[in-house]
C-alpha cells in the first residue's frame, strides 16, 4: 500500500499539516485514556504551536522599486497604497480575514481600528499630515479577504531601505524573524551602490537561502535586454554572496563547501508587477503569463512549503512517532505486567525504578560533557575576542589615514561636509569589520552546537534503548500476549534509524526562523551595527546605554553634532590636515577605550555561547523527562492496581488493544511521512528545483516489512 504525501503547494502543505495535527489530536485522546499525563501535555503544546503556524514574507528593497505594486499583484487587487513618490512609511502587514479593516498599533502602545479606505492616512508619505501620523505608527495590520493570505501567509510591506535611516533599521530588524524575503530590484537601475553594499555589509551570509530577488521590469527594455539584466543581477549577487561566505567560513572549510552546494544559484526572477496586477484585476490570463509573475509565485510557494514548511511537517511527524511509540510501549508494559504474579512484578518494578535513576545519572553526565563543549568553544574564541576592539579600532584608523583631504577642505563652509563624510566612512568601515568578525563568531558557535547535537545522537540512542529495556523487563516468558509481539516490532520500526528526531530535530525547532533558516541568532546581525552606533553615541556625547532598537538613530545629524564638539577653529589655525587627523585619531582612541570599559564584548559572547549549549540541555531535559515521568507513573499506577487485584479483566485488555491498534496505525503513517521528509531537512541536500513535491513512499503493511528493525 502506498502513501502519497503532497507538500509542494499551499493546498497540499495545508492538507498535510491538517492530517498530521488530526493524528496528534487522536494521540492526545489515547494518551489521556491510559493516563500518560506528560505525553498528553507535550502533545497539547505542539498542537498549540501548530494552531498559530503561518508563513511570514517580507517585501524589501530600496524605495520606488515597486514593492507595494508587487504585493498588490500577489494579492490580486489594490490593497496597499502605491505612488510615484516614496509611499510606504511604516511596516504594513497583510493577513487573512473575511472582514476588511486595519488595526493600527502605535509606538506608545495604543492601537486603533480604522476603515481600510483610510489606510494611506496612517502609513504613507503622500501628504505631510500622513507622514506626521506615520511617524507615530509602529505597525499597521491590514485584514483582507485575499486568496493568497488564505493560505496562512502574511505579507509584510516594508519602507524603502535607503529612504530613511530609522525605517531602514526597522526593516532590517524584522529579517531574522521572517520565513522568506522578497528583495525587489528595478530593471531601470539594477544593482545600485546601496543594493551592492546591502549584500556585502548588511545582509547575513546565512540569509541568502530564504531570499528571492525580483527584478521588476517596467517595459522600457527589449526582452533580450531584460534577460541580460536579470542574468547580470544573478551573477553579481552570487559573486558578492560567495565572497562574503569565504570571509566568514573560510574558503577551504567544510562549512563553505556545504554552503556553496546548498545555496547554489541565487533565486533571481524578472517580473512585470504592474502588468501582473492589471492582468489579475481584469482576469487576463495571457497578460499574466507575459508578466512572468506565475514563475515568481511558484518560486515563493516552493520556498515556503518545501524548504520552510518541511520543518514544521517534520516536527509534527516526529511528535506523532515519539508520542505514539510511548503509548505503545506503555500498553505493552501494562499488558505484560498485569499478567505477572505479584512477587515477580514487584521484583521487576524495583529494577525498573533503579534503571530510571540510572538513565537520569547518564543524562547528568552528558550535561557535564555539554558544559565542557561550551567551555572549549569559548576558549577557542578567546584570541578573536581579545583582539576584537583593536581590530575594529584598526579599521577606523585605516579610514582616517587613507582619507583624502586638501587645504580647501579647511574652509569653514566645507569643513562640516568633510567631517561628515569622514565620520560616515568610519562608521561604514566599523560596521563592515564588526559584521564579519561577529558572523565568524556566530558561525563557530553554530558549528559547535551542531556538532554537539550530532554527538548526542549516541546518548539518544542509548536513552531509547534503556527505556525499551524497562519495557522488556516485564515480558512474560511463559505466555504470549494477545498482540502477538506486533507492538514490539512497530516500536522498533518507529524508533530505528529515525529515533534521533525526538530530541535532535526538536532542539532545532527553536531556531526555525533563526539559525536553521539563516536569521541572526544573536551576534552577527546585531553587533555589526550596535558597536558602531555605541561608538558614535559616546563620541558625540549621547547616552552610552542606548536601547538596541534605538542605537542606529544615533547616526542622525552626526555632522552637526561633530563640528560643535570638535575644536574646529583651533585646527584651522594650527596644523591643518596632519593635526586634524592626529586629533581625530586621539578622539577615536579615547572613545574606543571608553567603549571597552562600558561594553564587555567578551562577556556578551560568553553568554551567547553558554545560552546556545544550555538550550540543548533544556531540550534534552524536556524530551527525556516526558518519557521517564510517564514510565514511572505507569509503573506506580500498575503497582497500585496489582495491590487491588491480581489480574485485569478481559474488557480492560480489549480496551488496551483497541488503543494500541489505533496508535500503531498513526505511528506507521507518521513514519512514512518522516521517510519522505528526512532528505529535505538535511543540510547537505541541495535546494530542490522540482516544480512540484509530490512523493510516494511505501507504507509498511506489517511492521516486520519496514526497513528499520527493532533495536537489540
Amino acid at each position: 500500500m502506498e502513501k502519497q504525501i503532497n507538500y509542494g503547494s499551499y493546498a497540499g502543505y495545508k492538507e498535510t499539516v491538517g492530517n498530521l495535527t488530526a493524528d496528534l489530536q487522536e494521540l492526545l485522546k489515547l494518551s489521556e485514556e491510559i493516563a500518560l499525563v506528560n505525553t498528553a501535555e507535550s502533545i497539547k503544546e505542539t498542537l498549540e504551536k501548530a494552531k498559530d503556524e503561518h508563513f511570514e514574507v517580507a517585501i524589501v528593497g530600496e524605495f520606488k522599486r515597486g514593492k507595494s505594486t508587487l504585493i498588490n499583484a500577489l494579492l490580486g487587487q489594490e490593497v496597499l497604497p502605491a505612488d510615484v513618490l516614496p509611499a510606504t512609511a511604516t511596516l504594513n502587514r497583510v493577513t487573512y480575514s473575511t472582514e476588511p479593516y486595519v488595526q493600527v498599533e502605535y509606538k506608545n502602545g495604543d492601537s486603533e481600528r480604522v476603515e481600510i479606505d483610510r489606510l494611506e492616512e496612517y502609513v504613507t508619505k503622500l501628504t505631510s499630515e500622513s507622514e506626521r501620523k506615520a511617524e507615530t505608527v509602529k505597525e499597521a495590520t491590514v485584514y483582507y479577504d485575499t486568496e493568497f493570505c488564505r493560505n496562512n501567509v502574511d505579507i509584510i510591506d516594508t519602507p524603502g531601505l535607503n529612504d530613511d535611516d530609522q525605517m531602514t533599521n526597522v526593516t532590517m530588524s524584522i529579517i531574522p524573524k521572517i520565513d522568506a524575503a522578497v528583495f525587489v530590484i528595478s530593471a531601470n537601475s539594477p544593482f545600485s551602490q546601496f543594493e551592492k553594499e546591502f549584500l556585502e555589509k548588511k545582509m547575513l551570509t546565512s540569509d541568502v537561502g530564504r531570499i528571492i530577488f525580483v527584478v521588476n521590469c517596467f517595459g522600457t527594455f527589449t526582452q533580450d535586454d531584460e534577460n541580460k539584466i536579470v542574468e547580470t543581477v544573478r551573477t553579481r549577487i552570487g559573486k558578492y554572496v560567495m565572497e562574503k561566505a569565504k570571509k566568514v567560513m573560510g574558503e577551504d572549510s567544510r562549512e563553505f563547501a556545504v554552503y556553496k552546494r546548498k545555496i547554489g544559484t541565487p533565486r533571481v526572477i524578472g517580473v512585470y508587477a504592474k502588468r501582473a496586477l492589471t492582468a489579475k484585476t481584469n482576469g487576463d490570463k495571457e497578460l499574466l503569463e507575459q508578466s512572468n509573475f506565475p514563475e515568481f509565485e511558484k518560486a515563493l510557494e516552493t520556498l515556503l512549503t518545501q524548504e520552510r514548511g518541511v520543518i514544521t511537517l517534520q516536527i509534527l511527524a516526529n511528535k506523532i512517532t515519539n508520542s505514539g511509540t510511548e503509548i505503545l510501549r506503555s500498553i505493552v508494559m501494562q499488558e505484560n505486567a498485569l499478567m505477572m504474579a505479584n512477587d515477580e512484578f514487584m521484583e521487576k518494578y524495583d529494577a525498573a525504578i533503579k534503571e530510571i535513576d540510572e538513565i537520569r545519572n547518564l543524562k547528568r553526565s552528558e550535561f557535564v560533557k555539554i558544559n565542557d563543549a561550551a567551555n572549549k568553544v569559548f576558549e577557542d574564541l578567546r584570541p578573536v575576542l581579545d583582539n576584537y576592539w583593536s581590530n575594529i579600532e584598526e579599521a577606523a584608523m585605516e579610514v582616517i589615514d587613507n582619507f583624502q583631504m586638501s587645504s580647501d577642505d579647511f574652509k569653514k563652509d566645507r569643513l562640516k561636509l568633510v567631517s561628515s563624510k569622514l565620520t560616515e566612512k568610519i562608521k561604514e568601515s566599523m560596521e563592515a569589520r564588526a559584521q564579519i568578525i561577529c558572523e565568524q563568531i556566530q558561525n563557530s558557535i553554530n558549528q559547535a552546537v551542531s556538532g554537539e547535537t550530532e554527538r548526542l545522537q549516541e546518548f539518544e540512542d542509548e536513552f531509547f534503548e534503556s527505556v525499551a529495556a524497562i519495557q522488556r523487563m516485564f515480558a512474560v516468558s511463559d505466555r504470549v500476549s494477545s498482540n502477538g509481539g506486533t507492538l514490539d516490532k512497530v516500536i522498533g520500526a518507529a524508533t530505528g534509524a529515525y529515533g534521533v528526531g525526538g530530541i535532535y530535530l526538536g532542539f532545532r525547532e527553536s531556531g526555525v526562523k533563526g539559525a536553521l533558516l539563516g536569521g541572526a541568532t544573536g551576534l552577527a546581525g546585531f553587533y555589526a551595527t550596535y558597536y558602531a552606533a555605541m561608538f558614535f553615541a559616546g563620541f558625540f556625547g549621547l547616552t552610552g546605554g542606548l536601547p538596541i532598537t534605538l542605537v542606529m538613530m544615533a547616526f542622525a545629524g552626526i555632522a552637526g553634532t561633530f563640528t560643535s564638539n570638535f575644536a574646529v577653529d583651533k585646527i584651522l589655525v594650527q596644523e591643518r590636515i596632519d593635526k586634524y587627523k592626529t586629533n581625530f585619531k586621539a578622539n577615536v582612541k579615547k572613545q574606543f577605550h571608553e567603549m571597552m570599559l562600558n561594553n564587555d564584548f567578551t562577556e556578551t559572547v560568553r553568554r551567547q555561547v553558554f545560552s546556545s549549549f544550555d538550550s540543548i540541555k533544556s531540550k534534552i531535559e524536556e524530551e527525556t523527562e516526558i518519557i521517564l515521568r510517564d514510565t514511572q507513573e505507569t509503573l506506580d499506577n500498575l503497582n497500585d492496581l496489582k495491590a487491588e487485584k491480581s489480574e485485569v479483566s478481559q474488557k480492560e485488555m480489549e480496551r488496551l488493544h483497541v488503543i494500541a491498534e489505533t496508535a500503531s496505525e498513526l505511528v506507521q503513517d507518521a513514519y512514512a511521512v518522516r521517510k519522505v521528509l528526512n532528505d529535505e531537512i538535511s543540510i547537505n541536500n541541495p535546494q530542490s528545483e522540482k516544480s512540484e513535491k509530490t512523493q510516494q513512499t511505501e507504507k509498511p503493511e506489517k511492521p516486520e516489512e519496514s526497513e528499520n528493525t527493532e533495536k537489540k
